[in-house]
């Protein structure tokens, strides 16, 4: 049977031309109602936007101006009375702000005595003292932004007035700075950068109603007052509405005040824009409407034809499937009974199918489960791995491997006496859960490191035994933050003891260096024994001094310095303290050191404590390194000694309060040191070998 002799086909035809027909009829009538409504608001949306942003522009530019006022006041050029240095500040001001054209300088009588550019020479010693701008500024001695001005060189012009007051609080001059609205083209192209179509306008009013700027420049300085707009904006409002213009033609207009200044700005389109989209929208939905009447008549067409496909469709389909072809379907058109049979038919094959690859689908699955977990456990930074009960690796991740510094598959099936680690097994049952304990143990770099412990007996069906799961997490920094806790309580504890201390002993210590002097005077025979004593109670005052550092805050005079020079001050104090002890200072300083911020003197006292430390451990003399070098982040200062060398049992407790290695220290001025360091933000290593000689490294961050 032919499509086109069929009553269906024609049925369907008829009934979607009518439905086009009438979608395009309301097309015309919808348009006709909504689109000038839409437009009037899109166009509301517009004037609103565009006088906030002009609004937004106009502070910028004000805070700009303004801001030259703090500028003026805080040069030195102005309160000079120099008119070349004038001319020179004024014309460097002019280069620098786009919204400054010109500048004068005014006595206090109001007479010009200085001014920028040339084309100013005629008003020198001419008086502006009637001029509301300078009267203003002379009266309340703070800075003046005037209105619009008719300026005498025929010129409207807005003045920035500033006053220049001595330290008597007397105004000696003002500074005026000048922008001339028609030819300042930075000023003018704030209105150029905003569109509100061929016929709208944007423009600016000062607080009496006068136009500061305009698209057509001979409006500015005219008094706009008479409109409705300008009005409202006078009397410090912001709106939108329906007015008209000086031309008298219908507008749409958005107007915002701006508080600062008292100005105002409109931005504002004709009435007859709104109809315009809709005039435009008609004119080419005449031609849209009749393409698209043809072109959808086509496929209502097209369609109907289509409906008659699925009997040969659903012959074809069977046939193929009767040959064994089981990916055959028939797409269900409709729900006749031909579409009813076709779903059927599509039903019974999808059975078949996804019966065959269901299999398929749950092995794939399951494998990217086992690979996900595997990734899972891979990237956990925790080391995990798992032992049977021979104590043999069934289970390990990447990073307990990485650890023990080889790969996964060589520890599977070793026994974990086998390889550099060793586990405290608490033996865990299933019925208590888990365990947990902490352990230390040396990586393959030889570091001590510790690490927490979690145990998890399970049931491995793979191996068929009970086997336990550890989950080890590396807490060595957790362990190095407490114990700087428990030094950092310790040090605050013998501080506090330290300050008790020394304020206790220094008034009988006087006491007591007051009466030997005195005895010291009487008795010339045992002079020799008051003299000990005297030096031994200095000694003692010199310990209580640094318990006074311990306990006492020192007050911080942070300057930027040259470190290098530090250390050539502090190489020179003890230069001859080294020579005695037969020391060479050798220092080697890179060029070009970045500053650091620092407390001159206590750095100073760091360098002298690590510096006579070092003399002082070397007995047979030698030579002193100094190094001092730049890095990323700031500098590092190395001191390199030949001495004796401290044990590593010894080195760990350095720092310590009242731990020392020499035989009569106190341990206090490194302890001092390291105080002072933290103080600064820097950093102190100190490396040494016993017979070798020590190194200490202190770092600094650059200022």
């Amino acid at each position: 049977m032919k499509w086109f002799k069929s009553s269906i086909f024609w049925r369907i035809y008829l009934i979607n031309v009518v439905i086009i027909v009438i979608l395009l009829a309301l097309m015309f009538v919808v348009s006709r109602v909504i689109l000038p409504d839409i437009s009037q608001d899109q166009f509301h949306e517009i004037t609103d936007e565009t006088v906030l942003r002009l609004k937004k522009q106009i502070s910028f530019v004000v805070e700009d101006i303004q801001g030259l006022s703090t500028y003026v006041q805080s040069s030195d050029a102005f309160i000079i009375d120099d008119p070349t240095l004038w001319k020179k500040e004024l014309e460097k001001i002019a280069t620098i702000s786009p919204y400054i054209d010109s500048g004068t300088i005014v006595d206090n009588q109001g007479y010009i005595r200085g001014f920028y550019p040339s084309d100013l020479r005629d008003m020198k010693d001419y008086n502006l003292s009637d001029r509301g701008y300078v009267q203003k500024a002379l009266a309340t001695k703070k800075p003046y932004l005037s209105d619009v001005i008719s300026a005498d060189t025929g010129r409207y012009i807005l003045v920035l007035s500033v006053p220049i007051i001595d330290d008597e609080g007397v105004v000696q001059k003002l500074v005026n700075l000048s922008l001339r609205i028609e030819q300042n083209s930075n000023f003018q192209s704030i209105f150029q950068s905003f569109n509100i179509g061929s016929d709208g306008y944007t423009f600016i009013v000062d607080r009496q109603g006068r136009v500061i700027s305009h698209p057509v420049q001979r409006r500015i300085g005219d008094d706009v007052t008479a409109s409705e707009v300008v009005r409202k904006l006078v009397n410090k409002e912001s709106g939108y509405l329906k007015t008209k213009n000086i031309e008298n033609i219908p507008m749409l207009a958005s107007y915002e005040h701006i508080p600062v200044l008292d100005w105002g700005v409109v931005a504002q389109v004709p009435v007859k824009a709104v109809y315009e989209p809709y005039e435009t929208f008609q004119k080419s939905l005449w031609t849209l409407s009749f393409i698209t009447f043809i072109l959808l008549s086509f496929l209502t067409a097209v369609y109907a034809r289509q409906t008659l496909r699925p009997i040969r469709q659903l012959y074809v389909a069977v046939d193929r499937v009767a040959k064994g072809d089981l990916y055959q379907t028939v797409e269900q058109v409709d729900k006749t009974e031909i579409g009813i049979l076709s779903s059927r038919f599509n039903e019974m094959v999808h059975y078949v199918r996804e019966s065959k690859i269901g299999l398929q689908l749950k092995e794939e699955q399951l494998n990217e489960q086992k690979e996900f977990l595997r990734k899972v456990m891979d990237i956990n930074p925790s080391y995990i791995y798992a032992v049977d009960p021979d104590h043999r690796f069934t289970l390990v991740n990447e990073s307990f491997a990485r650890l023990l510094g080889v790969r996964v598959e060589e520890l599977i099936g070793k026994q974990v006496e086998e390889v550099a680690f060793s586990i405290d097994h608490d033996e865990c049952t299933a019925q208590e859960g888990y365990c947990e304990h902490e352990a230390q143990f040396k990586d393959k770099d030889g570091n001590i490191r510790w690490i927490e412990t979690t145990e998890v007996p399970f049931y491995s069906v793979q191996y068929g035994a009970n086997q336990t799961l550890f989950v080890s997490t590396d807490i060595t920094d957790r362990k190095q933050a407490e114990e700087l806790l428990r030094k950092s309580e310790k040090l605050a504890v013998v501080g506090e003891l330290a300050a008790g201390v020394a304020h206790e002993i220094r008034n009988p210590l006087t006491s007591i260096k007051g009466f030997i002097h005195l005895l010291k005077e009487e008795s010339d025979e045992r002079k020799h024994y008051f003299d000990i004593m005297e030096s031994e109670l200095e000694r003692i005052n010199l310990i209580v001094d640094e318990f006074l550092v311990l306990g006492k805050p020192q007050v911080m005079n942070f300057r930027q310095k040259d470190v290098s020079t530090l250390l050539k001050d502090v190489m020179t104090l003890l230069d001859t303290q080294a020579i005695l002890n037969n020391v060479s200072l050798v220092s080697t300083f890179e060029p070009d050191l970045p500053l650091i911020r620092c407390d001159e003197n206590q750095l100073k006292q760091v360098f002298i404590n690590i510096l006579k430390n070092a003399i002082e451990a070397m007995g047979t003399g030698g030579d002193i390194h100094i190094h001092a070098k730049k890095t990323e982040n700031g500098v590092v200062i190395q001191f390199v000694d030949q001495g004796t060398g401290i044990s590593p049992e010894r080195l760990t407790r350095l720092g310590e309060p009242f731990y020392s290695t020499k035989e009569k220290g106190t341990g206090l001025g490194l302890m001092v040191s390291f105080k002072i360091i933290e103080s600064h933000h820097g950093e102190i290593n100190i490396k040494s070998e016993l017979n070798k000689g020590t190194t200490v490294e202190l770092f600094f961050p650059k200022a």
